[in-house]
């Protein structure tokens, strides 16, 4: 057996194999990149309603931070073949992150606290940050309609937190629980 590898994943002090995360990392990368290929345009080319959102936070959450900005770098590539480039990828990498971060505190605070902080992180790092951002300094969209569009984002990535945390919570973490060790 091999010693806890922080980078991968930071639990209650146990990890998953490498060929193991690398293997779930590519499953979720794989769905995301399917799922993002649904999108209904909310504020066309710059807000599309997705649910390709999922898969970043999801690898957050299960992965950690690693795990969520590599499969957030895959996801966004494959948005960024339909939309402006740096919304989707920034992003999906935020979005990953927004939730990996929150993954190194998951078993030194209290269950429920943890999956707030995943939320808000989400919504604020991951969804309204990254958009409000580019279209404000990349894009010149003045504040008022960057803000608006922003919290369409946000919004959207509190919803899908949610929902990738229940998915968490109900189905992976007892089948995963399995395949951990010390």
């Amino acid at each position: 057996m091999g010693s806890q590898n922080v980078t991968l994943q930071s639990t209650n002090g146990k990890s998953l194999p490498v060929s193991f995360w690398t293997a779930l990392l590519a499953l979720f990368a794989a769905i995301g990149i399917v799922l993002r290929q649904v999108a209904i345009p909310i504020f066309p080319p710059y807000v599309t309603l997705t649910p390709g959102f999922i898969m970043p936070l999801l690898a957050g959450i299960v992965l950690g931070p690693l795990g969520g900005i590599i499969c957030g770098i895959l996801v966004g590539i494959s948005g960024a073949l339909w939309e402006p480039f740096l919304i989707p990828l920034f992003g999906n990498i935020a979005l990953g992150l927004s939730t990996g971060i929150p993954t190194y505190f998951r078993y030194k605070i209290p269950h429920f606290l943890w999956m707030i902080i995943s939320i808000l992180s989400a919504t604020l790092i991951g969804g309204f940050l990254p958009t409000f951002i580019i279209e404000m300094l990349i894009y010149g969209v003045p504040p008022m309609i960057a803000t608006l569009t922003a919290s369409f984002d946000a919004s959207q990535a509190g919803i899908w937190t949610t929902i990738a945390l229940f998915i968490y919570v109900g189905i992976i973490h007892p089948l995963l629980a399995q395949y951990q060790r010390p």
